[in-house]
């Protein structure tokens, strides 16, 4: 099984959102976890069809999508909403419909449910199964209740694709 990870930092793979759906990632070693930097490489998506469909091309072959940002002022940072807007005039919406999806966000718990909800539209708007979200402050990690929040997280996201997946 195979989700793609929709990643919305500036920050790309260092970022804090990403250390979280790296513990996903070591929690379920049986699922493929494939990233892709929408907001660090805004500007290449943008420009490059070629890097903008190979994005599109990984979302159309994964089982799931999880958007994975960090939130700073109450809403996705402005690159990753131009990607959702790329989505949309590149006509690339076919690649997500019907597919299980998920939300991670990294805050510090401040109107996180505002970004959040913003996704689930989204979501609609493109024909995805929109799962839940998970709302994560900065320094989670660290503690034990925060740590089994999110694998129980990951264990019914996984549980949702593995019911919608066919055999």
């Amino acid at each position: 099984m195979k989700i793609a990870v929709l990643n919305g930092s500036p920050k790309g793979e260092v970022s804090v959102t990403m250390q979280y759906v790296h513990f996903l990632q070591q929690r379920f070693p049986e699922i493929e976890f494939v990233f892709y930097d929408v907001a660090l490489k805004i500007k290449k998506l943008e420009k490059d069809d070629k890097s903008f469909g190979e994005v599109i091309a990984g979302v159309a072959a994964a089982d799931a999508v999880l958007w994975a940002f960090p939130l700073y002022f109450l809403v996705v940072c402005s690159q990753y909403k131009r990607f959702i807007e790329l989505i949309f005039e590149k006509n690339a919406v076919s690649a997500f419909r019907g597919k299980p999806a998920a939300c991670l966000t990294t805050s510090i718990n401040f109107f996180d449910h505002t970004a959040q909800n913003y996704i689930n539209g989204i979501c609609d708007d493109l024909g995805m199964n929109f799962f839940g979200s998970y709302s994560a402050e900065m320094n989670d990690l660290l503690k034990t209740k925060e740590r089994q929040r999110l694998k129980t997280f990951g264990e019914l996201f996984i549980k949702t694709i593995k019911n919608r997946t066919p055999a």
